[in-house]
């Protein structure tokens, strides 16, 4: 990065932003080739279980992501690690945040220092039938399976409305924010359970490749999950209370790596917006996740 940039914040901040458009380029590609594997294993039965498919996927993502170097208009080092044993079933949260997983995700770049995440919830669907141009018709499995979606994406969008459900099938990976879902169960009298996308214009739910980009690139995400949660004093303390069952941490740098960021830096002064309090406590975040102890 040349001596100007430096030097003048509102351009470090242009690059930074202008950099993330390469960095969701090369994430969406590493999420077709997750969820391509992902659909591999559904296809030869692999994975049977809800659980095991939201910790396959994710490992997927880290093999694809962990210590990449993207060469963007501001080189980008990337780092991922999924936590995959965040306790039995027994000793955990779900039931409370209706989540199965969260994503979370660090800037550590010029101009772009800030942290967000989101709530996800796993659901194995199948495929009931094909349009004429050969698009799935994804549904669940079951009504009851349809009931029990509602009820995690309701107990999710208490906590952030910033939370989705992925729908996995042999044949396709597709997303829907929570919002999305509880307003079609409460505005059409029969459950879409056979076919969640029904109200979607183009009827295909989002791409789960699409999403992954739109999150890497600023579109996707809560600054916001330090706030009170699920009888928590913060998000953080849910996290680290191994509240939720698989976690994905996705940091993004610059080459070479920048000074440690301070609260009272001159940095901070030139960003449009407040650094959320989850950016301070992320040394504290990771180091309670690498604690497999109590």
């Amino acid at each position: 990065m040349s001596q100007n940039s430096n030097s003048d914040p509102q351009q470090a901040l242009a690059r930074a932003s202008n950099a993330l458009q390469d960095l969701a380029a090369y994430v969406y590609h590493v999420t077709v080739e997750a969820a391509a594997r992902t659909m591999g294993n559904l296809r030869v039965e692999a994975i049977r279980q809800e659980k095991t498919l939201t910790e396959r996927f994710l490992a997927y993502m880290e093999m694809g992501l962990d210590r990449q170097i993207v060469q963007a208009v501001e080189p980008l080092r990337i780092s991922a690690i999924a936590f995959t044993d965040r306790g039995n079933a027994y000793q955990t949260y779900e039931q409370e945040t209706g989540a199965d997983m969260a994503c979370f995700i660090r800037y550590d770049l010029p101009g772009l220092r800030w942290a967000k995440g989101f709530l996800g919830q796993s659901k194995m669907a199948v495929v009931n039938d094909y349009d004429d141009f050969g698009v799935p018709q994804v549904g669940l499995p079951t009504e009851a399976d349809y009931d029990e979606m509602i009820e995690n994406a309701l107990a999710m969008r208490k906590i952030t409305e910033e939370s989705y459900v992925f729908f996995f099938s042999p044949d396709s990976v597709t997303v829907e924010k929570t919002g999305a879902l509880l307003n079609d169960y409460y505005n059409n009298p029969s459950k879409p359970w056979q076919d969640v996308h029904r109200f979607r214009q183009d009827q295909k739910g989002v791409d789960i490749a699409k999403f992954y980009a739109a999150f890497v690139s600023c579109q996707v995400g809560d600054i916001l999950l330090d706030r009170p949660a699920a009888g928590f004093d913060s998000m953080l303390d849910l996290i680290t209370a191994r509240g939720i069952g698989v976690i994905l941490l996705i940091m993004v740098g610059s080459v070479p790596p920048l000074p440690t960021l301070s609260k009272d830096s001159d940095e901070l002064k030139a960003l449009p917006f407040e650094v959320p309090q989850t950016y301070w406590a992320w040394q504290h975040l990771f180091n309670s996740l690498m604690q497999k102890g109590e």
